[in-house]
C-alpha cells in the first residue's frame, strides 16, 4: 500500500468519527453537491490588531472542492454559511472562516 493510499484511508477515517455529514458547496464556477464537512464552532484566530477571536469554520476535503474563495456557500442540513476566509490549506483539508 503506498503513502497516498494510507492518507486517504486516515481522511475517510476522520470523516467517519469527526465529520458533520454532507454539504453542498456553492462556488462561483459551480455547485458540488455531496461534499463532506467538518463544523468547528470555536476555532482561535488573530485579527489585524493581535487580539484573539472566536470563530466559526468548516473544514472541506480539497480532493473535494478544489479551490475557496470569499463569498462562496456552504449549504449544511441545519443552516446556509457563507465564507469569509480562507485559513488553513494543506492539500488535503481546508478550513474556511464561515458567518
Amino acid at each position: 500500500m503506498s503513502f497516498s493510499d494510507h492518507s486517504r484511508r486516515l481522511d475517510d477515517a476522520v470523516m467517519i468519527h469527526l465529520g458533520d455529514g454532507l454539504c453542498t458547496y456553492q462556488a462561483r464556477a459551480g455547485v458540488i453537491p455531496g461534499a463532506t464537512h467538518m463544523l468547528d464552532r470555536d476555532f482561535e484566530v488573530y485579527g489585524e490588531d493581535q487580539v484573539a477571536m472566536r470563530v466559526t469554520t468548516i473544514s472541506v476535503r480539497c480532493t473535494e472542492v478544489a479551490k475557496s474563495a470569499q463569498g462562496d456557500r456552504v449549504v449544511t442540513p441545519s443552516r446556509t454559511w457563507t465564507v469569509q476566509q480562507v485559513l488553513e490549506d494543506d492539500g488535503h483539508w481546508r478550513r474556511l472562516w464561515v458567518s
